[in-house]
């Protein structure tokens, strides 16, 4: 197949700007992309990771100001981790949520020291050791945060799902997306790279109710299909698949498909152009970025946003 590991993975924020010093000041991502969700560009759509916002580094956020509660529960992308280098860099971030008055919890997750926190919005989010665990050569640090780089966020970790029907995931991504799962965990892991945990999809069966959206909420997970040729591949294989999908969609910093699988959303999406198509590495989200096909409503767009 034509994947190499997460592109990004995307979620529901009430307040852009409390999310931003978050996930900026506390975590220390790069605001990368300051958008707006081309389907409601009343909405902040931003974008964090590392210094150029390579794929697989990235969290994405809607900001949905009137939105409630999330309830977490089954059918659903449940949480998500970040890997950070090593123990020392773990002792720094426990120190420096503290030191922000936020609580985490210890745990050990697919055999790694981690720690498990709550964003502003409820998100649950996994700080994982990497140790020597391999990490695409793309990732970059990030010069600009007042986080030493030996201890910064690498980029994301496994993701977890959790489905009523196990199985059901567990064969989509064997038989359609050729992932191969783990026989060294406890749990059950699905990857593309043996050697690292940045492909990872963790995949838990539980019953009861299914998760409503709300603050906090994962819309959807995109996986990284580098090049056109390789998401027009997914897509004559993803067609054969039952159920609708997007087609191919024109996200002017990427190209899309999405599709919805056992009640998980997936986003397959281009690494090119990236967001350094139209702003250099030092601009990367200081200003409001438009496609070209909304910049003749800036004015429009921009009357309707709140400073970040």
């Amino acid at each position: 197949m034509h994947i190499i590991g997460h592109h990004h993975i995307s979620m529901y924020t009430k307040n852009a700007k409390k999310n931003k010093d978050f996930y900026t000041q506390v975590l220390g991502l790069r605001l990368v992309e300051k958008s707006v969700n081309q389907d409601n560009p009343k909405m902040y759509h931003l974008f964090f990771g590392d210094e150029i916002g390579s794929p697989g580094t990235l969290l994405s956020f809607f900001e949905i100001p009137l939105l409630g509660k999330n309830r977490p529960g089954t059918d659903s992308i449940h949480r998500l981790s970040l890997l950070i280098p090593d123990e020392n860099a773990l002792t720094f971030f426990k120190k420096r949520l503290e030191s922000f008055g936020i609580t985490w919890e210890p745990l050990i997750y697919l055999n790694q020291s981690a720690i498990s926190f709550k964003d502003i919005d409820g998100l649950e989010v996994i700080l994982l050791v990497n140790n020597n665990y391999k990490t695409p050569n793309a990732w970059r640090k990030n010069p600009y945060t007042q986080i030493p780089e030996r201890y910064q966020i690498l980029g994301m970790g496994p993701v977890e799902l959790r489905v009523k029907n196990a199985q059901a995931t567990l064969n989509f991504l064997k038989e359609t997306l050729a992932y191969t799962q783990r026989q060294d965990m406890a749990e059950t892991v699905m990857t593309l790279d043996e050697k690292g945990l940045y492909t990872d999809f963790v995949v838990v069966e539980q019953q009861g109710e299914r998760a409503r959206p709300g603050q906090g909420y994962i819309h959807h997970i995109a996986v990284n299909t580098p090049k056109s040729n390789d998401l027009n591949a997914v897509y004559q294989t993803i067609n054969q698949q039952p159920g609708n999908n997007s087609g191919i969609i024109d996200r002017y910093f990427f190209e899309s498909l999405y599709y919805r699988q056992n009640h998980i959303l997936y986003e397959f999406a281009t690494a090119d152009p990236g967001f350094t198509v139209d702003t250099s590495i030092k601009n990367l989200g200081k200003l409001l970025n438009l496609p070209d096909f909304m910049e003749d409503r800036r004015t429009e767009i921009e009357n309707n946003l709140h400073e970040l």
